[in-house]
């Protein structure tokens, strides 16, 4: 038995009527309930999204800027040929700084040397134990010298024993390499020939008469002046002529005057210089007219010595004493200096050959304009210092000087000299590379790679930012649309008049 409510009615025909303002209420709520669960599902899928974003590819805008990227990529490639550049200037200006610390270092020590020889050629008197003391300080800093020629390198290559600079190798009897300009270049696999077309010889002086036994006997007075400086000798009676030479012998090394007595059968009186060439001479006096001097008590000058003469490489070469030098402006061969020790000029005046390597860090640099630089460095070792300096003591290099005598002392004073200013050279050389050179291709880099770094974002931000405002806009318009559905579901009256 079916029972009703007391709201329901029935129909005349006994349908029951439905009471839609009796049911509006429930309706409207239903479909709240669903509108808000569907807004719900919404939320929660865009927070999934949100969760999980997936890439949005950058809008392909029409017209694109292909011209941009391209200029993008081609300054992104000179970017890093500059960045590379500049990696490997600095690196060159490491290894040039490298030898100018190194240099520097020689420098202090030579100025050292230099304090501790004039201080002993200012001593009045001869105190062996202080000299010996001195000798040994002397040592050790052309040890330390050597030391840091020996040890300064970077990485696995040593910068100052000369496997960096200008080697040469004389081929022939008498003939030897001296040196070269640093710029100089390789010379050919024939190497230079070197002509000598006269020898270097030296001053000398002999008298007409013999030393007599009666000259001795008499006192004979001698007079030698040399550099400015006159020493007075007088033989002593009874003394043997013999022995009277072998006692003026021993008086002049004892007096360190540059010459030699060239003993004869005649028992003339032969005086030589020490010193190869025009620039070393002498006078000499005696009591005995003829004996030296033609006139008595009044210095007889000697005669100068030459200079050796000849070509190389076919080329006018300038002879001082036993060296001959190439002119500084000769081509490939500037300042090629050879020592010619033989006392005949050779046959057909050919001495030999010279062949040079050139061995010199190579700077490949690329601004403004490409081109490469040169940096010859060659070795400062002690032996390698101080060459081709005339010198009575016959010191060939740094490395022999000593404080022995006087004279020595003196001579080791001219090698010092020769050696600071061939450092110098070099180090003044090696500092206007880097200051100059080095640092100055160096900030044309810099400045070049600092404009296209500038450049580069400015066209990475154009093109980024019209993508981005296409995708900012294509968003709005998708979320305007999702908006306007969810209001829909929310609104009662848009439902109620999609079922009337």
């Amino acid at each position: 038995m079916l029972s009703f409510s007391p709201g329901e009615q029935f129909n005349k025909k006994g349908i029951m009527s439905i009471n839609i303002r009796a049911n509006t209420g429930s309706m409207m709520r239903s479909l709240s309930e669903q509108g808000t669960f569907r807004n719900s599902m919404y939320q929660q899928g865009e927070e999934k999204k949100e969760k999980d974003p997936t890439p949005v590819p950058l809008a392909v805008i029409e017209g694109d800027l292909t011209d941009q990227v391209v200029k993008n990529e081609m300054n992104r490639v000179q970017s890093a040929g500059l960045q590379s550049e500049i990696s490997h200037v600095e690196e060159d200006m490491s290894i040039v700084q490298t030898v100018a610390r190194a240099l520097t270092h020689v420098e202090n020590s030579l100025l050292k040397m230099n304090e501790l020889l004039v201080l002993v050629s200012d001593e009045s008197e001869l105190n062996s134990a202080v000299r010996l003391t001195d000798q040994t300080e002397l040592e050790q800093l052309i040890n330390q010298i050597n030391k840091i020629a020996d040890e300064t390198s970077y990485g696995q290559h040593a910068l100052l024993d000369g496997s960096h600079g200008v080697r040469g190798v004389a081929t022939g009897k008498y003939l030897e390499f001296v040196g070269m300009n640093a710029d100089s270049k390789t010379s050919p696999i024939s190497g230079y020939q070197v002509l000598v077309t006269e020898v270097s010889t030296r001053s000398e002086l002999q008298g007409v008469r013999p030393l007599t036994q009666a000259m001795i006997d008499n006192e004979e007075t001698l007079i030698f002046e040399e550099g400015g400086i006159a020493n007075r000798f007088v033989t002593q009676k009874g003394v043997s002529v013999t022995n009277t030479f072998k006692r003026l012998s021993r008086w002049v090394a004892e007096r360190e005057i540059p010459l030699e007595i060239i003993l004869n059968s005649n028992q003339l009186l032969h005086l030589r210089h020490l010193q190869f060439g025009s620039s070393h001479s002498f006078g000499a006096s005696s009591y005995t007219p003829g004996l030296i001097s033609p006139e008595s008590q009044r210095i007889t000058y000697a005669k100068p010595g030459l200079n050796v003469k000849g070509f190389i490489n076919a080329i006018p070469s300038f002879g001082h004493g036993q060296f001959l030098s190439a002119p500084a402006d000769a081509d490939g061969i500037g300042e090629l200096t050879v020592r010619y020790t033989g006392n005949e000029v050779p046959a057909d005046n050919i001495a030999g050959t010279v062949s040079v390597s050139q061995n010199g860090f190579q700077f490949q640099l690329g601004k403004p304009v490409p081109h490469i630089e040169q940096l010859s460095l060659g070795s400062i070792h002690a032996t390698d210092l101080g060459r081709e300096t005339e010198n009575v003591s016959g010191f060939q290099s740094l490395q022999e000087i000593d404080i022995r005598t006087g004279q020595r002392v003196k001579d080791s004073i001219c090698v010092l000299a020769k050696s600071f200013a061939e450092v110098i050279a070099v180090k003044d050389r090696v500092e206007k590379f880097c200051g100059i050179t080095l640092k100055t291709n160096l900030q044309y880099l810099q400045k070049e790679y600092n404009k296209q770094t500038i450049f580069r974002p400015n066209l990475e931000n154009s093109r980024s930012a019209k993508a981005f405002a296409e995708i900012t806009k294509n968003i709005i318009t998708e979320n305007a649309g999702r908006s306007s559905m969810a209001q829909a579901n929310q609104n009662p009256k848009t439902v109620l008049t999609l079922l009337k």
